[in-house]
C-alpha cells in the first residue's frame, strides 16, 4: 500500500490537470457566452471552433499517450465528460451569436449548455436545432461524445480489471 505522501504525490498532476480544465471550460462559457451580438459571429465563431478542435486534439493525444494509469484517465475523462466539452461546445455555439444564426431557438447562454448536453449525450430531444456551420459543430460534439465515451468505459474496465487481478 501506497504511503499517503506519495499518493498525493501521485495524484497531484491529475488534480491540477483536472481543475485546470474545469476553469478552462468555465471561463470559456463565460467570456464567450456574454459576447455582444456586434462581435459575435462568423469569424468570432470560426476562430472558436479551430481552439476548440485543437484542445480537443490536444485532449485526446493526452489522455491516449501521456497518461499511462488507467485511474488517472477515467478521473479526467470523467471530468471532460461531464462538465469540459459540453462547456465548450456551449461556449463555440454562443461564439455566434443568439439571433438564430447557430442554434435556432437558443437566445440565452443556458440554452446553448442545454442543447450541448443534449447533442454530446445523443439524445437529441429535437427543440433546438443547429443551423448553418453549426450542424457540422453538433456533428462533431456527438461524435466527440461517443469517443470519449468510448475511451472513458475502456479506461474503466482497465481499472477494474487490474483491481480484480491484483486481489487475486
Amino acid at each position: 500500500m501506497a504511503k499517503p505522501h506519495s499518493l498525493t504525490r501521485e495524484w497531484r498532476g491529475t488534480m491540477i490537470a483536472a481543475g485546470g480544465m474545469v476553469i478552462v471550460s468555465s471561463l470559456a462559457f463565460r467570456i464567450l457566452s456574454h459576447v455582444d451580438e456586434g462581435l459575435a459571429g462568423g469569424t468570432l465563431g470560426t476562430v472558436s471552433t479551430i481552439a476548440l478542435a485543437a484542445w480537443l486534439l490536444m485532449q485526446l493525444w493526452t489522455y491516449v499517450v501521456r497518461i499511462g494509469q488507467p485511474k488517472h484517465q477515467v478521473v479526467l475523462m470523467g471530468i471532460s465528460f461531464i462538465q469540459s466539452v459540453p462547456f465548450l461546445y456551449a461556449a463555440v455555439y454562443a461564439s455566434f451569436g443568439y439571433t438564430d444564426s447557430c442554434v435556432q431557438g437558443a437566445d440565452r447562454a443556458s440554452e446553448l449548455l442545454y442543447f450541448s448536453y443534449v447533442t454530446f449525450t445523443t439524445v437529441g430531444y429535437g427543440d433546438l436545432q443547429p443551423v448553418g456551420m453549426c450542424r457540422g459543430l453538433a456533428v462533431a460534439e456527438a461524435v466527440t461524445g461517443y469517443i470519449l465515451l468510448g475511451l472513458f468505459v475502456s479506461a474503466a474496465v482497465a481499472v477494474a480489471s487490474h483491481n480484480r487481478h491484483s486481489k487475486e
